[in-house]
């Protein structure tokens, strides 16, 4: 479970979330929406631990982070799109990251490579690969570890039609197997699409709307 309380941040001397409070249950599909620089990147980074609050407590299973833990353990993310190593091959990009926690090896890395439909391509080198490829490697790289937690900045981003179904069985193996994903989205369709919740960032508050009451209020706005 994901316990936010109380938390504000300042980014380059900007207040860009001021005492915002929520929670996640395990296995809850989160879209994460709200207009151009209103935190969505920033609020991702937070949970992630890759910046720190300066007032508030992010808590996890029962540990805070930045205290108890420096950053979100068994979490994979990616997060204002990473970048690889252009002069090597997708796969050892993803072998190389793989050695860090030394979870996998080169079938489960095969294996991923083959979900996001770059097996194919994985001994190109990066600096051939188009966006929407870039794209799907950086997918790849999020859920190659199966994660109990995914967290994801515009995963839909630069995909084509065959991207899009690789995100639809990211999403649906990710609830199959009890996940809890956030992502952020600019698309309302991909939000209805995949999400459980929304946290609708306005105002440099957070406010978690269920799907249902989000396509309610947008019924209303049309």
């Amino acid at each position: 479970m994901i316990e936010v309380s109380h938390v504000t941040k300042t980014y380059k001397n900007n207040l860009v979330l001021n005492d915002i409070c929520f929670s996640i249950e395990d296995g809850d599909c989160v879209g994460i929406v709200g207009y151009n620089g209103s935190g969505k990147s920033v609020l991702l980074k937070l949970l992630c631990g890759f910046t720190k609050p300066d007032q508030g407590t992010i808590c996890v299973d029962g540990k805070l982070i930045g205290k108890d833990t420096d950053f979100l353990q068994n979490a994979g993310a990616f997060i204002n799109s990473p970048h690889f190593m252009n002069h090597m091959s997708g796969y050892e990009n993803l072998a190389i990251l793989a050695e860090i926690r030394k979870k996998i090896g080169k079938d489960e890395i095969l294996n991923v490579l083959k979900t996001v439909r770059l097996f194919d391509a994985k001994d190109k080198k990066v600096k051939t690969y188009s966006q929407g490829m870039l794209q799907r490697l950086r997918i790849a790289q999020a859920i190659m570890e199966e994660p109990k937690y995914l967290l994801m900045d515009e995963p839909m981003n630069a995909l084509d039609e065959e991207g899009h179904h690789v995100m639809k069985q990211v999403f649906r193996t990710g609830k199959q197997n009890g996940t809890t994903i956030l992502f952020t989205a600019h698309n309302r369709e991909d939000v209805y699409a995949f999400a459980d919740y929304v946290l609708r960032i306005k105002e440099k508050k957070v406010e978690k709307i269920k799907i249902e009451e989000l396509a309610e209020m947008d019924n209303v706005t049309k």
